[in-house]
């Protein structure tokens, strides 16, 4: 995966998805309205906004700040991963791109471990 999944956890990827509608088509997941309703189901797992970085196709509202691992769990809501992929060979480019949703079991696992970690049964 790369650093696709890591930009994720910062929402700068799939979670920002409606400030650049054109990578949406570029990574086959449709237009302006599939960007918008990607962003607003992303903003339910994460914990605030990022005022730093404003987004006017947003009505001017932040990117998404702080993936909850809580909230993917309690929601079922996994974080779409925009991605893309690389040539095998060094300087050939980008071959393709695409999305992917994270797994829910390792948000589940993840939860489980920080709770026990923290003394919490």
């Amino acid at each position: 995966m790369g650093d696709s999944a890591i930009t994720e956890t910062f929402g700068i990827g799939g979670a920002a998805m409606i400030a650049a509608p054109g990578v949406t088509r570029f990574v086959g997941a449709g237009g302006m309205e599939a960007a918008r309703a990607v962003s607003e189901e992303m903003a339910e797992i994460f914990l605030e906004r990022n005022m730093q970085l404003q987004i006017p196709g947003w009505d001017f509202q932040g990117a998404c700040l702080g993936l909850d691992i809580r909230r993917v769990v309690e929601t079922g809501i996994t974080p779409l991963i925009n991605t893309g992929i690389a040539h095998k060979e060094a300087g050939i480019g980008q071959i393709g791109a695409g999305t992917v949703r994270a797994p829910l079991a390792c948000f589940e696992q993840a939860l489980e471990a920080l709770a026990e970690s923290m003394g919490i049964g």
